[in-house]
Parts: C-alpha cells; structure tokens; sequence
C-alpha cells in the first residue's frame, strides 16, 4: 500500500520494489500477485494525510499432510510435556520491530522497521528449520 500520487512517493515506492526483487531474486523465489492500493493518502481539512508505505509479501504452499503442520504458536503440542522456543537472529544484534506484529502486541511503535540484512543467512536458517522439523516428526 502507498500513496504513490503524492510528492516523492513513486520513486519511495520505486525503490521498496527495487529492494524487494533483488532479495526475492537472492532467495529463488517470485512474485505471482498484484498491487493493493496506490491511492492512500486523504485529505482532511487542509492536510493531506497519508498511510506509510508499506510492503506485504504472503505466501503459499502445499502441505501433503497437515498432521505435520508446524505452527508459529507457543502451545506445546498436546503429546508433549513440554516445548521449546528457539531465537534466531537474523538482524546482525539490530533488533529492528518498529510497526512489527510484535511491538504492536506489546503496546510500542517504535521507528527502525524489520529488515533483512542477509539473503543467504536467511536461506541458511530456512533450510536448517526444515531439517529441525523433519528431525522432530
């Protein structure tokens, strides 16, 4: 979503898709979808206000057997005593959730969004969570 129309707001928006097919090109995978809304700015009196731009990538993919679902979930599994949460920084230490789910749960707003600094640690992490959850079932 963006207020593309507004001042300066095209090449911002230029440069998040410019951003985003590079690492979607560094992480093999494509785009297979549309825009949402370039119109997000309103005028209310005599101000213009805008939404802040933002990129939405969601996904899709098969799963053959949805016994073996894997959730972002704190429950631990009802055949399991216990569980276990693992973090994994991805940042570099940057700790960036400004707008993220997380510090919008927890009341915060911060202003250094989430970023990925690394294409390939990102892979890397990926690939060793599915060996992880191919382990555990």
């Amino acid at each position: 979503m963006w207020a593309a129309k507004l001042r300066g707001e095209g090449a911002a928006l230029f440069e998040a898709c410019t951003a985003m097919c590079k690492v979607m090109n560094e992480l093999g995978i494509a785009v297979d979808g549309g825009k949402d809304s370039l119109s997000m700015a309103a005028r209310v009196g005599k101000e213009t206000v805008k939404a802040p731009g933002a990129l939405v990538v969601s996904t899709y993919a098969p799963c053959p057997d949805i016994r073996q679902v894997i959730t972002p979930d704190f429950k631990a599994p009802l055949q399991c005593l216990e569980g276990l949460v693992v973090f994994v920084d991805l940042s570099g230490g940057h700790s960036r959730l400004g707008g993220s789910a997380l510090a919008q749960c927890n009341k915060q707003l911060g202003d250094a969004v989430p970023d990925l600094e690394d294409a390939s640690l990102f892979v890397k992490a990926f690939k060793c969570t599915q060996k992880l959850i191919k382990c555990k079932n």
